[in-house]
């Protein structure tokens, strides 16, 4: 995604920092008399925390009744009025130990194993900074023979996208189709819910002007009769205010983090400058306030250490996958040194898509790409990417994957699954996303700068002339005029005319295929802008998944589809590892030797000749190339289609949202 949005693109080179000046007078004047000492005052704290707000209290504890063992259950604190909670952590402190996903988040949704008394602490603080803390404690009553429990994140702002999903444990996976669902609303301010009639419910936050709680009840009846009720409470939170003119506005809101190190240097930064509804063009911080970590490092490879203390995140377990990530999976060091481009690395359950920023210098990432457990997965919201839909009517579609010994990389199993992931299987995803959105961040702020820059400076105003996207279109430019325009139609949204609609996949794979682009998204290059910026990350992306994992990259065009799986359209034409041909290498090695130095020269000739998919052939049985080199034809197992799946459902929306941010 092109680090310009249009927000900050709006408001043009002229930002400034208003800066407003408060005067404090002091008293004075009296009597030289010598006072008569006053008797020293009982301090008095506000009351206990409880489930009432008191004269004085700054919050109050919502608790449920007993429920039974593998149920969830919802602890949450509560604001008070005219009062505000900041920095929450909960403790369990007696009970068979349970999983306290977030557990620095103002609510928490568990479900004990069995029955018995667990107990819990919770400390915060207020406005003012100081620390109150309290007590809680819930019941489990005996275990049902088949419980239902519903799961998602406990908490969210007024007016956030969020989702929640009902389970029964003893379910296959095959008894979930069987079953008629319905959510309703029981308790709190009106909430419309999208589709009431899956396990899935996708829903926005009602507008509350003070914490508020929402149950929610899903209901599930199978054909035999059996049926299951089960609730949810959400917390739902006013919010910060959101600034007039805010960079994260409500197209696009920022959602709750905070930094996973709150003793780290950069704390304070990281609340003020990356991800908040009232950062605005105002009060963008300079690198003297929050600088890039290359500033930090002067320019050697940061520790993992380095990198932790500038991680935001919705919940803990984000930061540790991402530690444990860049601690088992980055051995070359790549990752850590492309962040030396970087003020802050954002992780968040509903952050989505997952972009680069200039005007922050920081990157944001989906924490759907860093989930290692079913249960950390629950976490995350499952509201789907922005859709635009661009260029339906156009008569071709294209199609990515990556794959690794004839199978595909980076998918994610089926949710109803409940599978498990190692930090190898996230490098498909994870991996890609980086060196995609870091490449646009070392694009615009390149290793070379980061020891001399300027502290008075935003990012986005440091940015040099001559940086690699510049170069390639200076040097080594796009061949097919007919490809942009179409970009322009697939990624912004632009009218087709009666020739980009008449256009066949024959023809598009004639323009595509001698050109010097790996993907069509290289065209992504909005009206105005003066050069392409997805070129160079998507060259890059494909290049380093290639030589630092061994998993390559598949790209075709097919007719359009509008209906139907993508595993079974046929592919007109195709190639595997399109980056190693003869003719793009030099624009590979023009933006790797840019924006990664360090890389070895010659590095680019590892990359191997592309092998071209087989035309007829559908996408499905493009996969294992192996076998159709020896004259066989591998049809898709379930789990491979699954995987396909998945992936298409979040091909071209990701597309799309990542392309709007470019406006």
């Amino acid at each position: 995604m092109n680090a310009n949005r249009s927000r900050l693109a709006a408001y043009g080179p002229a930002l400034f920092l208003s800066l407003l000046l408060a005067a404090c007078g002091g008293g004075g004047g009296g009597s030289s008399a010598t006072p008569t000492p006053s008797p020293t005052p009982t301090p008095s704290g506000p009351p206990a925390l409880g489930p009432q707000c008191q004269s004085g209290s700054v919050a109050r504890l919502a608790l449920p009744t007993a429920a039974a063992a593998g149920r969830n259950q919802e602890l949450a604190l509560l604001a008070c009025s005219g009062a505000q909670i900041d920095s929450v952590q909960w403790r369990q402190t007696g009970g068979t130990t349970l999983s306290l996903l977030s557990a620095r988040s103002p609510a928490l949704s568990v479900a004990p194993p069995q029955a018995g008394s667990y107990s819990f602490s919770v400390e915060f603080t207020d406005a003012a900074g100081t620390r109150h803390t309290g007590e809680a404690a819930i019941t489990a009553n005996a275990a049902d023979a088949s419980p239902m429990l519903i799961r998602g994140e406990p908490s969210v702002w007024s007016g956030g996208k969020t989702s929640l999903r009902a389970w029964i444990d003893s379910f296959a996976v095959a008894d979930y189709d069987k079953a008629t669902v319905r959510w309703s609303q029981v308790e709190g301010p009106a909430t419309t819910l999208d589709a009431t009639d899956s396990w899935r419910v996708i829903f926005t936050a009602p507008s509350v002007t003070q914490d508020s709680l929402v149950r929610l009840r899903a209901t599930a009846t199978m054909p035999d009769g059996r049926n299951w009720t089960q609730d949810f409470s959400l917390l739902v939170q006013p919010g910060p205010a959101m600034a007039a003119q805010a960079l994260f506005d409500s197209s696009d809101p920022a959602s709750r983090v905070y930094p996973y190190l709150s003793t780290s240097a950069h704390a304070a930064a990281l609340r003020d400058c990356i991800y908040r509804p009232g950062l605005d063009s105002n009060n963008i911080c300079t690198m003297a306030r929050l600088p890039v970590l290359g500033q930090e490092t002067q320019g050697a490879l940061p520790t993992v250490d380095q990198v932790m203390a500038r991680v935001m995140v919705s919940n803990d377990w984000m930061a540790q996958r991402f530690e444990a990530f860049l601690r088992e999976q980055d051995a070359a060091g790549d990752f850590r040194r492309l962040l030396n481009a970087t003020t802050a690395i954002v992780i968040g359950g509903r952050v989505r898509p997952a972009f680069y920023w200039s005007g922050t210098g920081a990157i944001y990432l989906d924490a759907s790409y860093l989930w290692t457990t079913p249960q950390e997965r629950d976490t995350v919201s499952e509201t789907p990417d922005p859709r635009a839909d661009y260029g339906n009517d156009l008569a071709f579609a294209t199609l990515w994957r990556y794959v690794k010994n004839n199978q595909s990389a980076g998918g994610r199993s089926p949710v109803l699954e409940r599978a498990s992931r190692s930090t190898a299987d996230l490098v498909g995803a994870l991996g890609s996303l980086l060196y995609h959105e870091l490449t646009h961040a070392n694009d615009f702020l390149p290793a070379r700068l980061h020891t001399v820059l300027n502290g008075s400076l935003r990012v986005y105003q440091a940015t040099p002339a001559n940086t690699a996207s510049e170069m390639l279109r200076a040097q080594l430019p796009f061949k097919s005029q007919a490809m942009v325009d179409l970009g322009r139609v697939q990624f912004f949204g632009e009218t087709a005319s009666a020739t980009q609609r008449a256009y066949t996949p024959t023809d598009i794979a004639g323009f595509f295929s001698t050109d010097v682009v790996t993907d069509d998204y290289n065209y992504s290059w909005p009206s105005g802008q003066p050069v392409p910026r997805e070129d160079a990350a998507m060259l890059a992306e494909e290049a380093l998944m290639q030589l630092r994992h061994g998993i390559v990259r598949d790209f075709a065009i097919t007719p359009q589809f509008l209906t139907g799986a993508s595993a079974d359209q046929p592919v007109t034409w195709g190639q595997r590892g399109r980056v190693g041909d003869p003719a793009i290498k030099p624009r590979v090695a023009l933006v790797l030797a840019q924006t990664m130095p360090w890389l070895p020269a010659g590095f680019v000739d590892g990359l191997a000749a592309p092998i071209q998919l087989k035309a007829g052939r559908t996408w499905g049985e493009n996969l294992d190339q192996a076998a159709l080199a020896s004259g066989q034809v591998r049809p898709l197992s379930a789990k491979e289609r699954a995987l396909e799946a998945d992936l298409d459902s979040r091909r071209r929306g990701a597309r799309n949202a990542r392309a709007e941010l470019q406006r």
